[in-house]
């Protein structure tokens, strides 16, 4: 049987899984193709935060001459393993010179309305398609334990600000008493009221079964090894599972989109950066606000009745390998600032790789040589935060719209 559609989408995370239900209402006919299980990758394990606040982008001016004393500590939040790697070395190169007032500039209004768009979108889709995902929208804390620390976050809640996002400063006494679990090293803390959390897991399987019931053809335990190419125009995917055909592509792939458009000819300047989660049977005292050790780089969410710790950068390459000092660091980071620790139960460890551009932008756009190839990459620790949009501007792309926010800031021709 020739399985033949409209659209094929790459990828069954936040982004790819959105990407086909923006396309399905759109009457595309649409095949999405996961190597593992819907929400198998970054999406199942992050800090699940929904957060237009995060609009600072990686790369911004200070971030290499703190990084550099963290590179190659085995516990620090970043961590670089010395590899043999030109593009990785471009890479750097790239991230170094984004490190400046002027791009970190452009960015942030970036971010900030991706976030807000996506945002309103959660909202959305919970009540279009009655989606149960645990949402709340109870803000985001970031707190600091050092008053060098904080004066720092001072100074980054004053450019947010400047950029029409709303953060409030507060006291170390004003955060325990917004959040009881927070515990006295904490000295103070930036509020943000207009973040939400939910879980990550239950909106994309959620996502995973109402494109179905759309007309999606889902293909789990698929993965994509290369292209139908006939007179230098891809036409379809070779996989595991045999061929499949479509007049459009869409690669939503993650960390992984370099192989595939690497076959292509064509290079896309992102990197992994694995980060850790912890999540662990709701404690007794637990946060009702999601919250971020700013020293430690480490995030607390609690969803449900589980309590997670995420954080940390690492470029390893396309390394899926646990690092247990890493993942200790997490969890002291946490309880650090945290009231009552108690012993851990039911624990789960996870690691994933995060798709890194060196601009901290994510790529949205169509391949030139190939325009019936499109990219939805590089959105670091943000895919779940911007899922949403980036699939309704995917396929307003594909569907010749005007799109919902500009994507000229997201064209892989930027680079």
């Amino acid at each position: 049987m020739e399985r033949r559609s409209d659209v094929i989408v790459i990828g069954g995370g936040s982004v790819g899984v959105c990407t086909a239900y923006y396309l399905a209402k759109k009457n595309f006919q649409v095949t999405l193709i996961e190597k593992g299980q819907i929400c198998s990758g970054c999406s199942y394990g992050n800090a699940c935060m929904i957060v237009p606040s995060h609009a600072m982008p990686i790369p911004a001016p200070g971030v290499i001459k703190k990084s550099l004393k963290w590179i190659f500590k085995e516990d620090s939040p970043l961590l670089i393993r010395p590899q043999l790697d030109r593009q990785l070395f471009s890479w750097f190169l790239r991230f170094a010179a984004s490190c400046r007032e002027k791009p970190m500039a452009k960015t942030i209004p970036i971010l900030r309305d991706l976030g807000r768009a996506s945002l309103l979108l959660f909202r959305e889709l919970a009540a279009a398609e009655d989606l149960s995902f645990d949402f709340k929208q109870r803000g985001l804390m970031t707190v600091y334990s050092s008053t060098a620390g904080l004066e720092e976050g001072k100074e980054e809640a004053e450019l947010l600000s400047k950029h029409g996002l709303s953060v409030s400063l507060l006291t170390g006494d004003e955060a325990r008493e917004l959040e009881p679990a927070l515990n006295n090293t904490v000295v103070g803390a930036i509020y943000s009221d207009e973040d939400a959390h939910g879980s990550s897991f239950q909106f994309v399987t959620g996502m995973g079964t109402v494109v179905k019931n759309l007309g999606v053809t889902v293909e789990t335990d698929t993965e994509v090894t290369g292209w139908l190419i006939d007179r230098q125009t891809p036409f379809g995917v070779k996989t595991n599972r045999g061929d499949f055909y479509a007049k459009e592509i869409v690669l939503a792939m993650g960390s992984w989109t370099p192989i595939l458009t690497s076959q292509l000819g064509v290079r896309v300047p992102v990197q992994a950066g694995k980060g850790y989660s912890m999540t662990m049977d709701r404690p007794s005292i637990s946060p009702e606000i999601p919250f971020i050790h700013a020293e430690r780089k480490v995030g607390v969410t609690t969803i449900g009745n589980r309590l997670r710790f995420a954080g940390t950068m690492e470029f390893a390459g396309l390394d899926l390998s646990l690092n247990k000092t890493r993942m200790k660091s997490i969890q002291k980071g946490a309880a650090e600032v945290l009231s009552g620790p108690e012993d851990p139960s039911n624990v789960e460890y996870w690691c994933g790789l995060r798709p890194c551009t060196p601009d901290g932008r994510p790529i949205i756009d169509r391949l030139s040589n190939y325009p019936n190839i499109y990219l939805s990459t590089g959105h670091a620790m943000l895919g779940y935060t911007h899922g949403p949009i980036s699939g309704k501007l995917m396929a307003e792309l594909i569907n010749r719209e005007t799109p919902s926010l500009s994507l000229e800031a997201l064209k892989l021709n930027r680079f």
